[in-house]
């Protein structure tokens, strides 16, 4: 039985605005148990079992998040002047963000090598300079290129926060250091009618919610082991719309379906569901599929979900091995 979200005090725009787009700010994260394997567990100390990064010079990088393979974006403004910058070799922070709140900003959701995944504040340890970073949307590998801050920390929010003086109008991108190899692959959304709306049905019916309703929903098509067999993944919503209460039969869910022997297996990635017969006061998170994207270079693919919550906004990765769905990275504000 999936745990239920208990009550948390909302925050109002305003101040989520001052929040988000100047200091940092979390939300408590829950982490998933994994479904049937323990967690790779966040290596703190893992920077010094590394190797020592390997310099790189920035040399005559563009300060410019300019979109891969057509014109400079007039709202995409140059946000510093860059200058040489020493990269690590075999480590990238991994941020999430874009236009948020009429704002432009990034979480910090930690840190990724070849190795292992870090935590933000080892990540920070490892980097914690002016850089520029690629951006990758759902749809595009580096999609823009975009100078980013150093990390901010706020101590009230126990999170870090990369801004930028450049202009995006579109959220939902993963950054990671320009330069980190990443591997996409093709994503193709799915009709919601018949086999895979049944199936969300039965896994909510396992899951004990009597008489489920769907509401909003989509499905992803993907080669996440770049094996030629397809994963499916269903992100499903049905709240109430007022971001403020939930009762029994209201969910948020992401889910994804394997095909096991000769069996379709379908296994929960992220999500909620409420109980209460009677209406509480839960402020619920809404959980979205917003990229699949390679990022610790072991040639599968993680799934990225971002997280609403109210005014709040975050985002989770999770890596999937052999099966079994393990949080590597996340932060909310």
């Amino acid at each position: 039985m999936i745990k239920v979200i208990t009550s948390c005090v909302s925050f109002t725009l305003l101040l989520t605005l001052i929040a988000c787009a100047q200091t940092p700010a979390t939300i408590t994260l829950e982490t998933l148990t994994p479904i049937s394997a323990s967690p790779t567990p966040w290596a703190e100390g893992t920077a010094a079992a590394l190797a020592s990064p390997t310099p790189w010079f920035a040399g005559t990088e563009t300060a410019l998040a300019v979109p891969t393979g057509g014109p400079l974006d007039p709202n995409v403004i140059p946000s510093a002047t860059p200058f040489p910058v020493e990269k690590p070799a075999d480590f990238s922070p991994v941020l999430y963000g874009g236009k948020v709140y009429q704002s432009t900003f990034f979480l910090l959701l930690g840190g990724v090598s070849q190795e292992t995944w870090l935590a933000p504040d080892i990540s920070v340890s490892r980097f914690s300079g002016e850089t520029t970073y690629s951006l990758h949307s759902f749809a595009q590998e580096a999609k823009y290129f975009l100078w980013g801050k150093s990390p901010e920390f706020s101590p009230t929010r126990q999170s870090y926060l990369v801004n930028t003086d450049a202009a995006l109008e579109e959220p939902g991108f993963v950054g990671v250091i320009d330069g980190w190899q990443i591997t996409k692959r093709p994503v193709n959304e799915l009709s919601t009618d018949g086999i895979y709306q049944q199936a969300l049905t039965d896994w909510l019916t396992t899951e004990e919610v009597s008489d489920p309703q769907v509401d909003s929903i989509h499905v992803y098509r993907v080669d996440l082991e770049g094996d030629g067999t397809d994963e499916v993944f269903i992100s499903a919503t049905h709240l109430d719309g007022s971001q403020h209460t939930t009762k029994a039969g209201d969910y948020s869910v992401i889910l994804m379906r394997q095909v096991v022997g000769n069996e379709a297996v379908t296994r929960l990635v992220a999500g909620d569901l409420y109980q209460s017969q009677n209406p509480e006061i839960t402020f619920p998170r809404t959980y979205s599929l917003t990229n699949f994207i390679d990022l610790n270079q072991d040639g599968i693919l993680e799934v990225v979900v971002e997280i609403q919550k109210g005014e709040g906004y975050g985002a989770l990765v999770f890596q999937i091995d052999d099966g079994d769905v393990i949080q590597a990275l996340g932060a909310e504000c």
